[in-house]
């Protein structure tokens, strides 16, 4: 028997577990196919706990009651127009009010009752009196501060006094298009995304809000969000465009904003998003970076101290964390990705779970079976791990199974030994490990339980399929061998194959050794006029059934046209060498005739029997170009003959079936 180790492709490259400090507690992924956007947090009378997540066509209310079990408890629909799916959330008493740039029916801000959760959740007003879209809101003491409104792009103060009708105080639109703000007391920082700048409003008259100060123009920057500390002396700014992603401004003199961090970046290239602090802490989704932390304790000298990665995979720049909420009472940190949904951590210095190293797979290209090989290290010690796979096969998929390395670890290295699978059965499996303090870790992430160790899976696997790939087989093919064309003629190559994995095929066409636009098993070969000839092209087709292929080859020689004047015009009589040749089950015979004369063209078998007739009627002048379609002839060779008055040629013919 032979054991297979990684006599595989792989698509992925070695995965690194990426988390350090951030324990994954849960995850929900309700809505995979329309996308995530902002998340907030509520706390409802009973002091239950609960995620409000922007989705693609509305607004998810999760029951965070068991963390490790996140669970919708009401959805509210909303307006859903790709691409401007975000929607931006935040809560007033019992009250949530969502805005979103989203067009179509029940657009503006939508206020959502919580009163009466878990049970349900109601949708009590569409306000859309004063802008149908905005980008996002703020809410502190009792008003509303709406950016990024339609009908100009500022922001808008709303009195919540009456908490289902707000009033509308002002319109400031002094620092034109405004992204996001940031509002304690009568104090507003707006980020004016357009002038890559952040101003400093006095709102202390809600109907006549004050420009106090400006940020110094940054280059290249675009002001997107930011959050003060909690002693309200700095203001951190994300500026999203992978420029400088994090800045730091003193505040301490309101009339000046003093630089005193001017970039803080993660090493790799994905920019930053939204910023929330807490303590000494900064709570960040970074897109493709995920969830990041940093120390803040001396705001000049940020210090990172925490990340959990929801996005590991490639990717677009912007795809990765949304959103963040760290002020639940329980100390939960909620985390919206954009691809996959909602997150529950816990954010414990010192936690660092078993990091899980692995090549992954999506092929394997026998039955035996197949050990997969992990390395697991921990700051402590690995005291288990274990792959848990399940397998599809024609449209069944069986329960998970567990299998754990019987031999034990050598050099913090597992081997797992899956069962060998009949041919297209696809295989889907995560490995899980926990060390000496219960931290577990699973690959891909988001999988928990101790009992058994990774009991609850994570929301997406690694998986590779079974392939007993032979080489696809070409049955036949057109033109039958290397063929000759004249200038400016036309000819379709075909060949027909099949696969006796049961796979499908695919067909790659190429001229002169460069790929060529063909229709899957056809290429319609047209000569070149920057070709002049006489001239040689090498035709080529490969045929793959993803795994294993096989190619077919021709040589087409294209002739120039000869004893011809002028092409409308001939000054000759001829009959051309019919193409192509060999045929099957047509070809092309061309003649050209120097005066009007009265043409026949026949085609006679081996024994001179006329089988066709082709031509036999007056010609004026000029080329002309007939089809013999064989069809219904046997293969062998045939002589085409012309008279023109006192012209007489022949022609031989190869017709191969």
């Amino acid at each position: 028997m032979i054991r297979n180790t990684f006599l595989l492709l792989s698509l992925f490259g070695t995965i690194l577990l990426g988390q350090t400090n951030i324990e994954f507690v849960g995850s929900l992924n309700q809505y995979p196919s329309v996308g995530y956007s902002d998340i907030w947090g509520y706390v409802d009378l009973k002091g239950n706990e609960y995620a409000l997540m922007g989705v693609g066509g509305g607004t998810s209310i999760i029951s965070l009651i068991d963390p490790t079990n996140p669970t919708e408890v009401a959805f509210i629909p909303g307006p859903f127009a790709p691409p401007f799916e975000w929607r931006d959330i935040k809560t007033h008493l019992n009250y949530a009010y969502v805005v979103t740039e989203g067009t179509g029916s029940g657009q503006g801000l939508q206020i959502i009752d919580l009163s009466d959760l878990p049970n349900s959740a109601t949708l009590v007003n569409t306000v859309d009196t004063w802008f149908s879209r905005a980008h996002n809101i703020f809410i502190d003491n009792g008003y509303a501060y709406v950016t990024g409104t339609s009908g100009g792009g500022g922001m808008r103060i709303l009195d919540l006094s009456n908490p289902v009708n707000p009033v509308q105080t002002a319109n400031y639109t002094a620092s034109g298009s405004i992204h996001d703000a940031y509002v304690w007391d009568d104090t507003v920082v707006v980020c004016a995304e357009l002038l890559g700048e952040y101003h400093l409003v006095d709102v202390t008259n809600k109907s006549d809000p004050q420009l106090v100060s400006a940020s110094p123009f940054i280059s290249g920057i675009y002001a997107h969000s930011g959050w003060m500390t909690e002693d309200k002396r700095y203001f951190i700014a994300a500026e999203e465009f992978d420029v400088r992603d994090l800045i730091v401004y003193d505040l301490q003199d309101r009339s000046t904003w003093e630089v005193v961090v001017p970039s803080w970046q993660m090493s790799g290239n994905s920019p930053i998003h939204n910023i929330f602090v807490l303590g000494n802490y900064a709570h960040i989704s970074y897109y493709k970076e995920g969830y990041i932390i940093l120390d803040i304790s001396d705001p000049t000298n940020p210090t990172f101290v925490g990340q959990y990665d929801t996005h590991p995979g490639t990717g677009d720049t912007y795809d990765g964390a949304w959103g963040v909420y760290p002020y639940l009472p329980s100390g939960v940190t909620i985390v919206s990705d954009i691809e996959t949904g909602l997150y529950v951590f816990q954010f414990r210095l010192g936690y660092l779970p078993p990091t899980i190293i692995h090549a992954p797979m999506n092929a394997v290209f026998n039955t035996d079976p197949i050990t997969i090989s992990a390395e697991i290290i921990d700051s402590g010690q690995v005291v288990d791990a274990n792959i848990h796979y399940r397998t599809t096969f024609d449209g069944s998929t069986s329960d998970w199974f567990l299998v754990n390395d019987s031999n034990g670890p050598a050099n913090n290295t597992y081997e797992f030994e899956i069962p060998g699978q009949q041919h297209l059965t696809a295989v889907e499996y995560y490995i899980a490990a926990v060390d000496d303090s219960n931290d577990v870790s699973t690959l891909p992430m988001g999988g928990s339980s101790i009992n058994p160790l990774g009991g609850t899976p994570p929301p997406e696997f690694l998986s590779f399929e079974v392939i007993l790939a032979g080489i696809p087989d070409i049955t036949s093919f057109f033109p039958s061998g290397d063929t000759t064309i004249q200038k400016n003629d036309e000819i379709d190559f075909t060949v027909e194959a099949i696969d006796t994995s049961g796979l499908e095929l695919s067909y790659k066409w190429f001229k002169n050794d460069r790929q060529v636009a063909g229709i899957n098993n056809t290429f319609h070969y047209r000569h070149s006029s920057f070709d002049p000839p006489p001239h040689t092209d090498v035709i080529k087709v490969v045929v793959s059934n993803g795994y294993l292929s096989t190619e077919k080859s021709w040589s087409i020689f294209v002739e120039p046209i000869t004893d011809v004047e002028d092409e409308n015009n001939p000054g000759s009589y001829s009959l051309k060498q019919n193409y192509p040749n060999p045929f099957n089950p047509s070809t092309q015979i061309r003649y050209s005739i120097a005066n009007s004369e009265f043409v026949n063209l026949s085609i006679f078998n081996s024994l001179g029997e006329k089988v066709a007739e082709l031509v036999n009627e007056s010609k004026p002048a000029g080329n002309y170009t007939v089809t013999f379609d064989a069809g219904n002839f046997s293969s062998g060779v045939y002589i085409a003959r012309i008279t023109a008055g006192l012209f007489i040629q022949i022609i031989k013919m190869s017709l191969l079936k």
